[in-house]
């Protein structure tokens, strides 16, 4: 009796001990073994391209010649021509001039301008004349700068005074003052960091308030409809 007791105890235990065996063995066969996944590659970092500088284009550039603000002088050298009824009897003859001033902005300046003109008389055969006009008066300029070059223009308001002397038979002396105005205008090319050279054209429209005339020691002076002097001059000048 014993016996078949321990015997059925023992067919119990092995059963068991199967059935647990067989249970811890399906999750296994459930899950199929699975291999990592293969790690993409990290594409190459790419290098950043350069990119080449520009230059700007010639509109970009600063218009005009660099322009220095302060003290300036502009010699002047040329010819002057007297022009209608005053022009009569004479000839081109020689200018000589100076504008001296302030440039007080890149396109301003304030000057005094100096005109000095020798007149050219044709006369006759034992017959010396010799003319000359004083000019002084207040010469503004406007300057337009160019990338190349400065162009001005302005007008001139001032004072002359001219000297009339005949030599031969008779000494006959003639002497005159008055108001002028006018206009400037001319071309200037940079050739440095301060210096331009280049062309002025010049118009002086001279009113003598009176004139005088002595001949044999005897003064006679005038100063009603007197008629007044056109004078033009184109001058090479330098802007220092």
């Amino acid at each position: 009796m014993r016996s078949n007791r321990t015997r059925a105890m023992s067919g119990l235990v092995v059963a068991l001990g199967l059935i647990s065996a067989r249970a811890a063995a399906e999750p296994a066969a459930a899950e199929p073994a699975t291999e990592p996944a293969a790690t993409a590659p990290t594409p190459a970092a790419q290098p950043t391209p350069r990119v080449a500088a520009v230059p700007p284009p010639p509109g970009a550039r600063a218009t005009g010649a660099t322009w220095h603000e302060g003290f300036q002088l502009v010699p002047m050298i040329g010819v002057n021509s007297f022009q209608g009824d005053s022009g009569r009897g004479t000839g081109p003859g020689l200018r000589l001039g100076l504008l001296a001033g302030s440039r007080m902005t890149e396109l301003l300046s304030l000057n005094v301008g100096f005109a000095f003109d020798f007149v050219n008389v044709d006369t006759g055969p034992g017959v010396d004349e010799s003319r000359y006009v004083f000019d002084i008066g207040f010469n503004p300029l406007f300057h337009f700068p160019m990338p190349k070059l400065d162009i001005v223009a302005g007008p001139l308001a001032g004072v002359f005074v001219s000297y009339d002397t005949i030599g031969g038979g008779q000494s006959i002396d003639t002497w005159a003052y008055g108001w002028t105005i006018g206009a400037n205008a001319g071309v200037l090319f940079p050739v440095g960091s301060k210096v331009r050279l280049g062309g002025l054209a010049n118009f002086y429209l001279r009113n003598p308030i009176k004139i005088c005339v002595t001949a044999g020691g005897n003064d006679t002076c005038a100063s009603n409809g007197l008629d007044s002097v056109k004078t033009l001059a184109l001058s090479f000048a330098a802007q220092l």
